[in-house]
């Protein structure tokens, strides 16, 4: 490599840093003295829902600033143990229950009722993290069980207008945080286990191709990857648990920054949604302090396909 080619490369790995995880602000603690947070979900309007995984407790934080431990949805409260956690357009919260192992649906002050419970007779093993294509299907994984030695780990798909069950994948170590390229082409999925990324091609019919590594997490340290979310530059954000860390994937599969969040034990970060008027605000939930953290980002992020 001649010394021009280098100056490039080293631009632009500098250029990466600067539009990814150095740029970003402090930490702000946003609350405090929880029990394994987790589920992150921007309602669009001000408020970031999440779970408290040990807890049987779906949390609010307001526009306000204002911590609400034990919302109830209006009296209407089905679940047991939260994961994941999404909105959609009609301000529907979609939740993983790992307690119950279905996905619910709650419409604040209406109802909370099971979305889905199995797959052509087999029960959900322990729901996880959950993603909707810009068709309205959900995708969720299901990773309870599964192992290095004993990789079981599925992937499910609910189609929107039947509500019909499909395991799209299968034979993964902890398959755990997923989410949707910009043009909803391909999927991420964390192979935790693994200390890895998969993406699988999405195609017409729903149907998912077969899984290629993405990126390779061990540079970053050991670690499990859990939640993840992408900027409108294709960059992944990912909570590296047991590494105290969020790591900035390029969308070339490259750690181009980090994020170190403070931590008590020997948990870490377990999930981050961008949120706020702009979507440069980045939340992560983190179980190594028991708390939830912002900053802001330079690089916005992706609007999710069933945001309010």
């Amino acid at each position: 490599m001649n010394m021009y080619a280098a100056f490039l490369c080293l631009f632009g790995i500098v250029f990466a840093l600067c539009c990814c995880a150095s740029e970003a602000s402090p930490l702000e603690k946003v609350c405090g003295s929880l029990s394994f947070p987790e589920g992150p979900a921007w309602d669009g309007h001000g408020s970031l829902y999440f779970s408290q995984c040990n807890l049987p407790a779906i949390s609010v934080v307001d526009a306000s600033g204002e911590f609400t431990i034990d919302w109830t949805a209006g009296g209407h409260k089905c679940w047991d143990k939260t994961n994941g956690m999404t909105f959609t357009k009609d301000g529907s919260l979609f939740v993983c229950d790992h307690g119950l192992n279905v996905i619910l649906k709650v419409v604040a002050g209406k109802s909370c009722d099971v979305y889905a419970d199995n797959c052509e007779g087999e029960k959900f093993k322990g729901p996880n993290d959950l993603a909707f294509d810009p068709g309205g299907n959900l995708y969720f994984t299901d990773p309870v069980g599964s192992t290095l030695a004993n990789p079981i780990g599925c992937l499910f798909r609910v189609e929107q207008k039947t509500r019909k069950v499909s395991k799209v994948a299968d034979g993964m170590a902890f398959p755990n945080g997923l989410a949707f390229t910009k043009d909803a082409k391909s999927l991420f999925v964390c192979e935790s286990q693994k200390n890895r990324i998969l993406k699988f091609e999405v195609k017409k019919d729903g149907s998912l191709g077969a899984p290629q590594q993405f990126a390779d997490l061990s540079p970053a340290g050991k670690g499990e990857p859990d939640g993840m979310a992408v900027d409108r530059d294709g960059n992944l954000w990912i909570a590296h648990f047991g590494n105290h860390k969020v790591l900035c994937v390029s969308p070339e599969g490259k750690i181009i920054g980090t994020i170190a969040v403070p931590h008590e034990n020997d948990w870490g970060p377990t999930n981050v949604e961008f949120g706020g008027k702009d979507y440069k605000t980045l939340y992560i939930t983190d179980a190594g302090s028991c708390a939830v953290f912002k900053t802001t980002v330079k690089v916005a992020g992706l609007r999710l396909f069933s945001a309010p």
